[in-house]
């Protein structure tokens, strides 16, 4: 049941890792010409947060990430992988998933269920 819980935090573990690595926070600080008259002004920084508490959570996130990857791609059963890859990894509908693979909403949950028994 835990595997469940994880799988299905997948998304928003990836959500929030792409928001940590992507998203660009700027500043604003003061400066003055190197030369005479030094004239103070304003100066913009942007970049990605890479401050200690930020690059902890990054690294966890890929920790958590990679370990899920890892148990999906472990498994030997075709259809339970293309099942867990398509709901959790490519976040797809239940319904989606069942145009893509041509069998029931009901019948891939079903065959999911007893696979993880």
């Amino acid at each position: 049941m835990k595997l469940i819980n994880e799988l299905s935090d997948y998304q928003d573990l990836a959500a929030r890792l792409k928001f940590l690595t992507h998203t660009e926070v700027t500043d604003t600080v003061n400066g003055s010409s190197e030369d005479y008259p030094y004239t103070q002004h304003s100066i913009m920084l942007r970049g990605i947060a890479c401050d200690d508490k930020t690059q902890q959570e990054v690294k966890l996130l890929h920790e958590k990430l990679n370990a899920l990857d890892a148990y999906i791609d472990g498994i030997t059963d075709v259809r339970a992988r293309t099942l867990l890859d398509l709901h959790y990894r490519k976040g797809r509908s239940w319904a989606r998933v069942a145009s893509d693979t041509g069998k029931s909403m009901d019948a891939n949950r079903v065959y999911l269920q007893r696979f993880f028994k």
